[in-house]
């Protein structure tokens, strides 16, 4: 019997022998597509999404954003081998004149935050802008491992900043819903709300057209051709960094000429792990892959594919060894380079199989064991000890945890070319259109990365100059005999953790195919509750509501989500088939050629 008439939207999965590139806005991906077409390679694709990207979806990403971009080489590009994996991390800074008490808290958070702040200084406004890295990273990217010149891979970028785009339905209801917020700043203002209003976005219910307001930001657009022409520097040094610092000083922002100039761009290592036959990459600065990582070794220690996908056995185990992991990351994760963090502990092999002892198949135990928020909880409880496996076997002072905040307005895009080669990267301004300013005159929308630190002083997550916040996003490369194989990431704040992990399971535990383990019903338990698709069986929640599971069924739709929206690509090496998926509901798509 079927009591409910549901709505089930799917996409195809794209297939293609020449590259795919899968982002959140069909023009972007259409820019980095471009970019294959004239002979470059997915780093160039990449560069040029994540430039349109900003343009087309500044809601989530900005060119005063921040980011990682995780890079996989089958061929040698560059003098850079096969076999070479790196990661770009353009993750936020706190500027130079950051302190720990630079917000006065006035109360227990709400939303995204973990503590309320006067004036929402760390949301909304100049003093929320951390030191931009996205420009900066997507340059250096280029510089490293781009064929095309600079000029060409952002000419997409330049031509929808300058000649705009119309307004699609959910740009138009994100500024709609930001209105009160963007009002506040002249140039925001002057961009987002043209005559005071949102942009308009009016279908015709006779049929598929519609008329849309054309959004162009000609500042933006000539500041893209300067970089374009000029690199990185025509960003973070001269004419333009000396009127950033001009506008910060008139409106109480930090960022000055020296930050813009000390920051530079990381080419790192990428920290990784194994999980059955695959190697599993993960940027190396504070984020959410660690977390993703450590879930897997946890996992790694059960026969999943024996429970069956999506039995009330897997999703258990998948909850509870995802919940351990959490716990983990709330009590330690930190920037390394300020507070010691066990994180050769916390990804040992022994380290998780010792966890995994610990997970109850016959009870959901973490659900029960707090009140509150997890976030808050565990910040203050260790429930395991990562030392103990780690070579700093002295243990740090400080106690407190991260108490780090949430944010949900991000975007992600991968891309691969015919080479083999493959990138995943995510980009944010961090909430919905960042710190709600532009800079009037420059066309930069700025990032509010500041409220991803702990306003309160001592705690590990706290604010210090240059110090880097602990973020969710994760993208995740993984390599199958050494070679790049599939490029997984997501949008969606906390939920970015349990999205990545599902597709990634979905992919290489369960042999699905990139839109088949995204599209499938999944689960995420990165809160108080787990929220469960509405979509799973009913006799297996049943199951779980039986183990006490704390189950908050939810729906997902075009404008609300109550999962993360992750994107995947996955190459077949051997048959040189490369396959592409992207979440269902949003207007994300994978195009290949």
């Amino acid at each position: 019997m079927n009591l409910r008439s549901t709505w089930r939207p799917d996409k195809d999965e794209v297939i293609s022998e020449n590259g795919i590139v899968a982002s959140m806005h069909p023009k972007a991906s259409e820019a980095g597509l471009e970019m294959l077409r004239r002979g470059g390679n997915a780093i160039d694709a990449a560069v040029a999404t994540g430039f349109a990207i900003s343009v087309l979806e500044p809601n989530n990403s900005c060119i005063a954003g921040v980011g990682f971009m995780q890079i996989s080489l089958n061929s040698e590009i560059n003098n850079y081998p096969a076999g070479t994996n790196v990661v770009i991390e353009y993750g936020p800074r706190a500027p130079k004149a950051a302190r720990p008490d630079m917000y006065k808290i006035t109360g227990p958070g709400g939303g995204i935050s973990t503590y309320s702040v006067e004036g929402n200084h760390n949301t909304d406004g100049y003093q929320s802008i951390a030191i931009p890295g996205t420009t900066g990273g997507l340059c250096k990217a280029h510089e490293l491992f781009g064929e095309l010149p600079l000029e060409q891979v952002m000419e997409p970028a330049i031509q929808y900043a300058k000649e705009g785009y119309d307004v699609y339905w959910l740009l138009s209801l994100v500024i709609a819903t930001n209105m009160e917020q963007l009002q506040k700043f002249p140039g925001s203002k002057e961009i987002f709300l043209p005559d005071g209003f949102p942009p308009k976005y009016i279908p015709d219910p006779s049929s598929a057209d519609y008329s849309a307001t054309r959004l162009k930001q000609k500042d933006l657009g000539d500041l893209l051709e300067k970089i374009s022409k000029e690199g990185a520097d025509a960003f973070y040094k001269g004419d333009v960094a000396a009127a950033i610092e001009e506008d910060m000083k008139k409106n109480d922002g930090l960022i000055t000429m020296e930050d813009l100039a000390e920051f530079k761009a990381e080419v790192k290592v990428p920290v990784k792990t194994t999980f059955r036959d695959f190697e599993i990459y993960a940027p190396s600065a504070p984020n959410g892959g660690w977390t993703n990582l450590q879930t897997l070794n946890i996992l790694e220690n059960f026969d999943l594919k024996s429970m069956g996908h999506n039995s009330s056995e897997y999703l258990h185990t998948f909850i509870e060894g995802a919940r351990h992991a959490f716990a983990d990351r709330y009590h330690y994760l930190g920037d390394p380079d300020f507070v010691e963090v066990p994180l050769q502990g916390l990804l040992s092999k022994e380290y998780a199989k010792e966890i995994s002892k610990n997970v109850n198949l016959n009870t959901a135990e973490l659900e029960n064991s707090y009140k509150g928020d997890p976030w808050n909880h565990y910040a203050d409880i260790a429930i395991h000890d990562a030392w103990k496996y780690d070579e700093k076997s002295n243990k740090p002072d400080l106690n407190n945890g991260n108490h780090s905040p949430d944010t949900d307005c991000t975007t992600h895009f991968g891309t691969a070319d015919k080479y083999g080669n493959l990138v995943s990267c995510t980009q944010t301004a961090v909430n919905s259109f960042g710190s709600k300013v532009v800079s009037k005159g420059l066309g930069i929308l700025w990032n509010n990365a500041m409220i991803w630190f702990n306003p309160k002083p001592g705690t590990k997550n706290s604010i210090a100059p240059y110090k880097r916040p602990l973020v969710n996003m994760g993208p995740i490369i993984a390599c199958k005999n050494g070679k790049p194989y599939a490029s997984i990431g997501s949008p969606g704040g906390r939920k970015i953790h349990n999205a990545n992990l599902s597709v990634a399971l979905n992919i290489l535990e369960f042999d699905m195919g990139p839109q088949e383990a995204i599209s499938t019903s999944r689960v995420d338990s990165s809160g108080p509750t787990t929220l469960a698709d509405y979509r799973i069986d009913a006799n297996v929640l049943s199951a779980l509501d039986k183990t006490g599971h704390k189950l908050e069924m939810v729906d997902d739709s075009e404008t609300w989500y109550s999962f993360a929206r992750p994107s995947a690509i996955v190459i077949d090496q051997e048959q040189k088939i490369i396959y592409g998926g992207s979440d269902a509901f949003p207007v994300a798509e994978a195009k290949g050629y």
